[in-house]
């Protein structure tokens, strides 16, 4: 027992500061992207994809009440672990539904509960997995137990990784089965079992019905790994890992056919989309400079640690040429990694936004390409004296480093700016809501956790104002909100809201509170 902890004291210490920030960060998150409520909706609101289902699609004209939006992200007791509305719901969604499910059953624990700690616990468990898969990964590959634990830290402590854990949506559990097919395809070039085939295809599966970017890498990595085995001749591991790959693949068309209508579909986020993109070669530079500015921000102490390594290794290798000369170069882990680099390429090219989140999979392998470089170190160094205090001293200082970025570059999608959101709500909680908004549920949906503070809100056009005004009843205030995105929603113009409003009314006075990006909210009194 102490032999043990005394080889892997260093992967535990890992994961209990990463724990220590994930709490820090889970603690300073105050509010919620709209695809993260979507996350919640989607899973827990029983046959009722979107708002508008709750209002059988006419929203303009009627009146939420705050149990009604709470029933939508939360799981009530009588409709615990309901899985066919989970399909359903996805079905009608655009994203195929294993993470939906993980989430719904995490909900039904708690039900009539909403709590940002349900996502954030499912989080947890995925992360602390993905560092541990990313660890065994490294050791597949030969490298040492101080490389695993290097591949831990730099990434259970990146900006992205820790990104990944905070944003409540399934890029957490497709970043861990990415991990795991990558896992499962060292393993295969260390040694042929048939398990590890068979494994393969269900992995394969259960990242297509994660999310479809998971095609990207899961394709190239297997055609990589194909071609390493054709240049091995092992012809036998091919004849188990073909089959059972394409059983996984084609397992998506059995399990969520449904997936067809994703992939094809005129919308903003669907394959046809995706092409769209593709077509667009003016814009190749640009996208591309995005996606590695999201690396390079993301993995800082990863990438210094890379600079460090080949730095050395240009030194060690010129210093100690014959040493160094019969060591043999493991073409292993650019299977694993080359593969990455193609999908980082394709996705900058074909995502329907320029949004880190679409590469958050890809980063363990980013991270590998790191530890590639301490482990061509770590074999230059090899029979060298005190190599063990080198490797001790080494880890420290990543462990170090890895710490001061986690501390100096926090995480997105915590939205602190929400706390005093839900501060000013609060204090007008007593009054009548009225949201401005043209039958769009995308700019509601973000402000869904604001307008539960209220007993209830209408939903009014700005075309026919008397409902709205019929709704507030002469009170001397109220609070509205507008829909202003263009690119989502409504597009409305509050100027011309409330110019109407003090054309048809007495209330001629408007304060703005705050504003969103998807909304502008403003107190409307006479």
């Amino acid at each position: 027992m102490k032999e043990k902890f005394r080889r892997y004291w260093a992967l535990v210490l890992v994961f209990v500061i990463v724990t220590g920030v994930c709490f820090m960060f889970a603690g300073r998150k105050s509010g919620m992207f709209i695809d993260e409520i979507y996350a919640y909706g989607l899973s827990n609101s029983h046959y009722a994809p979107f708002l508008t289902d709750i209002k059988d699609g006419e929203m303009v004209g009627k009146t939420f009440t705050r149990q009604e939006l709470f029933d939508y992200v939360a799981v009530t007791d009588g409709e615990r672990f309901d899985a066919g509305s989970v399909y359903y719901n996805q079905v009608h969604d655009v994203h195929p539904p294993l993470h939906y499910w993980l989430l719904n059953a995490v909900c039904s624990l708690f039900p009539d509960t909403f709590s940002k700690w349900t996502g954030l616990a499912l989080n947890y468990v995925l992360y602390m997995l993905t560092m541990f898969v990313l660890y065994k990964t490294v050791r597949r590959l030969g490298w040492s137990r101080s490389n695993g634990t290097a591949a831990a830290v730099l990434y259970g402590l990146s900006v992205i990784g820790m990104s990944t854990f905070v944003m409540i949506r399934m890029y957490m559990l497709l970043t861990l089965l990415t991990v795991v097919l990558m896992y499962l395809i060292a393993c295969l070039m260390r040694e042929f079992r048939p398990r590890y085939c068979i494994l393969t295809g269900l992995v394969l599966l259960a990242g297509l019905i994660t999310q479809y970017y998971f095609v990207f890498y899961a394709f190239f990595l297997c055609t990589a790994y194909v071609i390493y085995a054709l240049v091995k001749k092992e012809y036998k591991a091919l004849a188990w890992f073909i089959p059972c790959a394409l059983v996984g693949v084609l397992g998506l068309l059995l399990v969520f056919p449904a997936c067809l209508d994703h992939l094809f579909a005129d919308k903003l986020v669907s394959g046809g989309n995706a092409m769209e993109n593709l077509r667009n070669f003016a814009q190749y530079p640009v996208r591309l400079k995005t996606f590695i500015s999201f690396v390079t921000h993301g993995l800082k102490a990863a990438i210094i640690i890379a600079l460090l390594a080949v730095i050395a290794l240009c030194v060690y290798f010129k210093k100690f040429r014959a040493a160094a000369k019969d060591r043999k170069f493991d073409l292993r882990a650019l299977v694993l990694i080359v593969p990455a680099l193609i999908v980082f390429v394709i996705v900058a090219l074909i995502s329907p936004v320029d949004e880190p989140r679409y590469i958050y999979n890809l980063v363990p392998a980013f991270v590998l390409a790191a530890c590639l470089l301490l482990y061509l170190l770590e074999e230059t160094l090899g029979g060298f004296e005190r190599e063990g205090l080198i490797k001790t001293a080494a880890l420290l200082a990543i462990m170090a480093l890895a710490l001061w970025q986690a501390r100096c570059a926090p995480p997105d999608y915590l939205y602190t700016e929400y706390a005093e959101y839900d501060a000013i709500v609060a204090e007008h909680s007593d009054d009548k809501c009225v949201y401005f908004s043209d039958n769009r549920f995308e700019a509601i949906t973000q402000d869904l956790l604001q307008l539960m503070a209220f007993d209830d809100f209408y939903v009014s056009d700005d075309t026919e104002l008397t409902g709205a005004l019929d709704y507030v009843g002469g009170a001397d205030e109220f609070v509205a909100y507008v829909d202003i995105s263009e690119f989502w929603s409504s597009g409305y113009d509050p100027d011309k809201i409330i110019s109407a409003l003090a054309d048809a009314s007495d209330y001629d006075k408007a304060e703005l509170l705050y504003h969103n990006g998807l909304s502008a909210t403003y107190l409307i009194s006479k």
